[in-house]
């Protein structure tokens, strides 16, 4: 059996996790607007109405359109937290409450044979049946490469195409059935998808490691309650920006502030650039991903 994770948004952690991403403002930017588009097509018929006094035909590709969502890109760089944090300024964007649904990491199951295509169904299923006609919601499915890897790739077992099979069938299902949820695949390895499942987003986003302002974004977050010199904050942000593998968001904010903090608690000491600076120099960038 599936057990799907489930919250009710709007919820106040997840407001508090969505509006603490810094540095990926336009990537928040776009999947809200995205997702209130996919979950409220109402506001299209309202566009329509204002600035066009006919049917545009091409717009009829949206109403149709699959409502799926690719988040892909390194790790640590936001992709989990965003898609686990975005239904509550959603919730509030469309005044009308809304469920998230996370598949369990051992989606797979154990091998067995149909078992994947099983539990994918499965997970489709309970979701829907928690909405019902009336509510919205996300489901969002992590690591998502594990059962949509393509058909073309020499590992790719039967089972493997089945479960991938199961998997478009469902989200093909949502529209037709209408049922008012939208789906979030992640992954770290976007090429891994299967060309059927990419031909069907209606979004793909691709995060990336901080460079350039979005390194100033973030360490001014993480200092924004510290008193510091500016000059020590330059350093900081060229040290930074002389690595050859670029930190994450994670790094950063995970690793090195939090090892910071932990330090001053150690020493009892304040929080000071200096302190952050010295745990930055003795932390080395997490690797990419080949």
């Amino acid at each position: 059996m599936v057990n799907l994770f489930s919250t009710e948004h709007p919820n106040k952690n997840s407001e508090k996790h969505y509006d603490e991403l810094v540095g990926i403002e336009e990537n928040k930017s776009n999947l809200l607007s995205s997702l209130s588009l996919l979950l409220d097509s109402s506001k299209i018929k309202d566009w329509l109405s204002k600035h066009h006094k006919k049917e545009i035909a091409i717009v009829n590709q949206i109403y149709s359109g699959t409502p799926l969502v690719i988040l892909s890109g390194d790790v640590g760089c936001g992709k989990t937290a965003l898609a686990q944090s975005i239904a509550t300024p959603l919730s509030l964007k469309l005044d009308k409450k809304i469920m998230v649904f996370e598949t369990p990491s051992n989606i797979r199951g154990s091998g067995l044979v149909g078992e994947i295509s099983n539990r994918i169904t499965e997970a489709f299923d309970q979701a829907k049946r928690n909405l019902g006609k009336e509510k919205s919601g996300i489901l969002i499915i992590d690591e998502a490469d594990d059962i949509a890897t393509s058909r073309s790739q020499n590992q790719a077992h039967h089972e493997d195409r089945a479960g991938l099979n199961v998997l478009i069938k469902q989200i093909d299902l949502i529209r037709k059935e209408e049922i008012n949820l939208a789906v979030i695949l992640i992954t770290n390895r976007v090429e891994a998808l299967d060309p059927a499942v990419r031909r069907r987003t209606s979004l793909h986003l691709v995060f990336e490691r901080p460079t350039g302002k979005k390194v100033e974004e973030v360490i001014k977050y993480i200092l924004k309650d510290v008193d510091y010199d500016k000059s020590k904050f330059s350093e900081v942000i060229n040290y930074i920006q002389s690595q050859d593998i670029p930190y994450s968001f994670s790094d950063l904010i995970h690793r090195v502030a939090k090892q910071a903090i932990y330090k001053a608690i150690e020493i009892d000491a304040p929080l000071t650039i200096d302190l952050f600076k010295t745990t930055l120099e003795n932390t080395e960038p997490s690797p990419l991903i080949d």
